[in-house]
């Protein structure tokens, strides 16, 4: 398949024109992936933060969090590193997972340059508290693998962070009651404390 006479041989169907073949840049393909000369995937950058945030990759977030994903991808090129580009039949995904995946999200391509292409997504954390790991478990053919995860823990909110009963609004018939029996309590005890008592005297005649 490699012979010389084959790199550059022609054929023709039947009742058809020669045409030359394609076993030269066959040849060369096959024997750039068998050398890692193409399909090299390399993982430039990941990071993870929460919005709003200036603080990258932090190792604890709180349920209910909204956080931003991105990782940067280059893919080697007979003699140089080049965006890698994922092919539009086929999806990046990210995994936020404890035993098994809460979320699993595309990445979308959000920025390029010469070398690299970077994806990225934005999601928010589960009601969940627990160990979770940033998990990007991309295997193709002929294409290196990428198995990039990162761990972080997801805590409860503080007793500081949960919004105000009167900002609820179901909590607005407790609220209601409570301030009904506060102030039918005040106004008992100001009748009962500044009422006259009854004149003895006046019921002994």
């Amino acid at each position: 398949m490699l012979e010389d006479k084959w790199l550059d041989a022609k054929v023709a169907k039947v009742d058809g024109p020669k045409t030359k073949t394609e076993n030269k840049e066959f040849a060369r393909r096959l024997s750039g992936w068998t050398f890692q000369e193409i399909g090299v995937i390399h993982v430039n950058d990941v990071e993870h933060r929460l919005v709003g945030s200036d603080e990258p990759n932090p190792s604890l977030y709180r349920i209910k969090n909204d956080v931003t994903y991105s990782i940067s991808l280059s893919e080697y090129s007979w003699d140089k590193w080049v965006p890698f580009a994922v092919p539009e039949q086929d999806a990046l995904q990210l995994e936020f997972s404890m035993l098994s995946p809460f979320h699993r999200l595309a990445l979308a391509p959000i920025a390029k340059t010469d070398d690299a292409a970077t994806y990225g997504v934005q999601f928010t954390t589960p009601d969940q508290h627990g160990i979770f790991n940033f998990l990007v478990n991309y295997k193709r053919p002929f294409l290196t693998s990428i198995e990039e995860k990162r761990t972080v823990s997801v805590r409860h909110m503080a007793h500081d962070e949960w919004p105000r009963s009167y900002a609820i609004s179901g909590a607005w018939p407790w609220i209601s009651g409570i301030a009904a029996t506060v102030s039918g309590f005040v106004a008992f005890s100001a009748i009962w404390m500044y009422s006259k008592p009854t004149d003895k005297a006046k019921k002994t005649q």
